[in-house]
């Protein structure tokens, strides 16, 4: 297995219209994913609204995109990514209170030109992302971080004051093109 891992701060929003537009624009799968009450995932059918879609079935954590129909039938999320095999997965991370928590675009297949597949369509939005960061821990403490992402919300999110979080623990990020 081989996997690519794109760590950055974005919307949902922007994400869900990211999954969208490629949905379309390449004929992909996509389902959905709710963790709570319990974990159920949801295939759409293709062409679907995927606002819609994940406005009835919230709250929707993940959007997973792949070339083949999904077996919705796993009780976990990681059974779920065992049954469908070169799926792409975009963690939706809500803004609370607190702040924004990093999220990531990702994908482990077992087949190398899918993954690689994957990687062009990231790379194409890449030249839209903001790009470097500073990485705070709370004892401020700073780390550079020049290849953390950022899309045009998340920015303008951290230019109203809004604290970009780490996807784990209480580390914040500050944007290098803000600081």
């Amino acid at each position: 297995m081989t996997h690519f891992t794109l760590p950055l701060h974005a919307t949902r929003e922007e994400l869900i219209a990211l999954a969208a537009s490629w949905a379309q624009e390449h004929g992909l799968h996509v389902c959905i994913e709710r963790y709570h009450p319990r974990y159920n995932p949801a295939a759409l059918p293709l062409g679907a609204d995927l606002d819609a879609a994940i406005a009835a079935f919230e709250p929707v954590r993940r959007i997973c995109l792949r070339r083949g129909g999904f077996d919705v039938s796993a009780t976990t999320e990681i059974d779920h990514l065992i049954r469908n095999p070169e799926s792409f997965v975009m963690v939706l991370e809500p803004l609370s209170e607190d702040g924004l928590r990093a999220t990531a675009l990702t994908g482990r297949m077992g087949d190398e030109d899918v993954l690689r597949w994957w990687i062009g369509l990231v790379r194409e939005e890449l030249a839209e992302l903001h790009r470097g960061a500073w990485a705070i821990d709370p004892s401020g403490r700073r780390m550079h971080v020049p290849d953390h992402f950022h899309t045009s919300g998340a920015h303008d999110l951290a230019a109203d004051s809004v604290r970009m979080l780490a996807a784990t623990g209480a580390t914040v990020f500050a944007f290098e093109d803000l600081a």
